[in-house]
């Protein structure tokens, strides 16, 4: 088990130093999978903060189109919803 981040390092020395090994190697096992944690966040901000540029603030969505036609059987119409990215389909 190696830590990747200097400060977790440190942290897992003074734990070597200061604890008896038992929980000092239960503390370590934590402190490892706090590191992952650590470092999947930073990624995953560095991401973000890297795209946010480039996303629209507000994006702008047509409403959808209701159409309603009746059909042969009564009490049952056609009925059709369309979107601007959607094809429009003829019955």
């Amino acid at each position: 088990m190696s830590f990747r981040l200097n400060s977790f390092k440190a942290v897992a020395t003074w734990l070597d130093k200061n604890f008896p090994l038992p929980l000092a190697y239960f503390c370590k096992g934590w402190l490892f999978a706090l590191e992952d944690a650590w470092i999947a966040s930073k990624a995953a901000a560095a991401v973000e903060k890297g795209i946010a540029p480039i996303q629209p603030l507000d994006p702008v969505v047509d409403p959808p189109e209701y159409h309603s036609e009746p059909s042969e059987v009564k009490g049952l119409d056609i009925i059709s919803l369309t979107n601007g990215f959607s094809k429009k389909r003829k019955y």
